[in-house]
């Protein structure tokens, strides 16, 4: 007999939307995606010195990479997590960070440019360290950690049911399958 000792449910309760956040979003996470970032900026900005050098272009002059803290990172995911909860994840940042079109949280945040230097050098991975034929080791150290935190903060119940959820979808992908039967609202 399978007897469920356990109440289902969250196990901890918490407070605010913030703190829901930490609970699957770790340190160790947050780090991970941090160290990555910073090294692919560094090491890209690199590249470019050594091109301009080379081409004895010495006027020109690139930006400074600022590494990202700890609430940096949580207010660029937040930010991002934002623009698809309100369905304005397929406009442009400048139509985001316009004053007179958008939710002032964005133009609150971070100015447009440094949210547009984290989107372009944000890595989880070393890209020459990863596997080529795994399709998710970008992310795979990312999603270990957050699958190892889902039984920690939340205990199912004994009568659960695992449904799929049709997820409108334009990009390419090799593994996404066109379902024309199936309702799904592109708008």
């Amino acid at each position: 007999m399978n007897i469920m000792e356990i109440k289902p449910g969250a196990v901890s309760s918490v407070a605010t939307i913030m703190d829901t956040f930490k609970l699957f979003m770790t340190d160790k996470i947050l780090n991970e995606i941090i160290f990555h970032t910073n090294r692919y900026a560094k090491r890209y900005l690199h590249q470019q010195e050594q091109k301009r050098s080379e081409c004895g272009d010495s006027q020109t002059i690139l930006f400074q990479w600022k590494d990202p803290d700890h609430a940096e990172l949580e207010a660029f995911l937040g930010l991002l997590i934002q623009s698809s909860i309100g369905h304005s994840n397929h406009e442009s940042i400048t139509q985001l960070w316009d004053i007179s079109d958008s939710l002032p949280i964005y133009q609150a945040t971070m100015s447009s440019y440094r949210f547009r230097d984290l989107l372009r050098f944000l890595r989880f991975d070393d890209r020459q360290r990863r596997d080529k034929s795994d399709r998710l080791a970008p992310i795979w150290f990312i999603l270990e950690c957050f699958t190892q935190q889902l039984p920690r903060h939340f205990t199912s119940s004994e009568n659960l049911t695992i449904d799929e959820q049709l997820v409108p979808f334009r990009g390419r992908c090799s593994f996404v399958q066109y379902m024309p039967e199936k309702p799904s609202n592109m708008d």
